[in-house]
């Protein structure tokens, strides 16, 4: 008979290849994650979404629960909500059941995608996620909670993408330079990912003015397509279109960075650059608009694109660049089909989900890239409640490590 669970003891662990979020007790979810490792300190056991050490990332795991948790395993009544890539094989999901209940002595252990759990985060069960990570950028396709696998995409590009980018446009800066060096500070990787990370820093160029091109005097393209102003929504979801306070955009900013105040020119704001023009890093893959557009394009049957087109989640570390939605949003309108007799598979707008109102804290724009941590939150509230939803120690005594592939989405 298994163990009833205390919903006080329920742990929730975000795995990711930079952070990892986690915490335990899921009686209030209108807060974030306690609980933030950097993976660098566990030197790193996942990159572009694989596991490349084991021993590392079990490290990991046994320092949140039984160090920052401070859970005892010999009486461990916490069982363990781990969310984790789509990419993850079947063996690796037999092998993480294995480490938790073998090695940490887990009462019980529910694996689920992440994709998903972003969407529950946002009040939806249908639509697409876009996960903006350190390494990758993830691509996914939901319909009514089951991930359309068909249409499952993964870019090689992501937040380290953009932070050499930025290097490189912060070592054209001829002042900045000699300003870093009357100060001893290295214009290095590090030096770009503090000033990307500054919130309200760097912007996406566009959704506000931009300064007008020098060579052709003439507005950017993307600043001439028209989006509407303000977009209905239906079946009481969310929709959001950037239309709100954002911060003064200035031509420089200035920084504190180890004791010395830096001047950062407006070519801050083309961080977001190579997501859309992958070519500015050497990387020959699709553009984030194209590869949202051929994700969705790839889900069946076509009378539900409109319906992803209108539930788009926007999430990941590298999300929370202001004016990142309009862009896309934009980029994806010179794309789409567009007629005066829509038929039902017809995209009629393009909008985006976000974390609900009611969750008053986790509503704030900072808070969107823990959309994926709420889901999990959600989910435990409802599977944890019942031994039939998760492997339970018994489950696993029974049948083994294989158990998961019948009790995980």
């Amino acid at each position: 008979m298994a163990l009833a669970l205390k919903e006080e003891n329920f742990v929730v662990i975000d795995v990711g290849s930079s952070t990892t979020r986690a915490g335990m007790s899921v009686n209030d979810t209108n807060k974030p994650p306690p609980i933030i490792i950097k993976m660098e300190d566990f030197n790193n056991p996942i990159k572009d979404n694989m596991i490349v050490s084991w021993p590392d990332l079990e490290a990991c795991w046994h320092h949140i629960l039984f160090k920052e948790l401070g859970l005892k395993k010999s009486r461990n009544e916490s069982p363990v909500l781990l969310t984790v890539p789509v990419c993850w094989t079947k063996e690796e999901h037999e092998r993480i059941t294995q480490i938790f209940f073998e090695n940490f002595n887990v009462p019980g252990l529910y694996i689920a995608p992440q994709p998903l759990l972003a969407l529950y985060g946002c009040g939806s069960v249908s639509g697409s996620i876009i996960d903006i990570g350190h390494e990758t950028t993830d691509i996914n396709v939901g319909v009514d909670s089951i991930l359309q696998i068909q249409s499952s995409l993964s870019l090689p590009i992501g937040g380290k993408h953009f932070d050499q980018y930025l290097l490189e446009l912060l070592q054209q800066d001829t002042n900045l330079v000699q300003q870093a060096k009357n100060a001893s500070v290295p214009l290095d990787i590090k030096f770009a990912r503090f000033i990307r990370e500054q919130p309200g820093a760097c912007h996406v160029l566009s959704g506000h003015v931009k300064p007008e091109d020098k060579t052709t005097g003439t507005p950017s393209v993307l600043d001439m397509v028209a989006t509407p102003a303000v977009e209905e929504f239906t079946d009481g979801e969310v929709a959001v279109t950037e239309d709100e306070v954002v911060p003064e955009v200035t031509e420089n900013l200035t920084v504190e960075y180890k004791g010395h105040k830096f001047t950062i020119g407006e070519y801050r704001h083309k961080v977001c650059d190579p997501l859309f023009s992958p070519e500015l890093v050497g990387l020959d893959i699709l553009p984030l608009s194209e590869a949202t557009r051929l994700a969705i394009m790839n889900c069946e049957t076509p009378e539900i694109r409109p319906k992803l087109w209108e539930n788009i989640v926007v999430t990941g570390g590298c999300s929370l660049l202001y004016q990142l939605q309009n862009r896309l949003k934009k980029e994806v309108q010179l794309s789409l089909p567009y007629s005066d007799n829509a038929g039902d598979s017809q995209p009629r707008l393009v909008s985006f989900l976000r974390i609900p109102e009611y969750f008053t804290i986790l509503r704030e724009k900072q808070y969107q890239c823990y959309a994926t941590w709420l889901g999990g939150e959600i989910v435990a509230k409802l599977v944890f409640i019942d031994a039939k939803n998760y492997v339970s120690k018994v489950d696993y005594n029974e049948s083994g490590p294989s158990i998961v592939h019948t009790k995980s989405y």
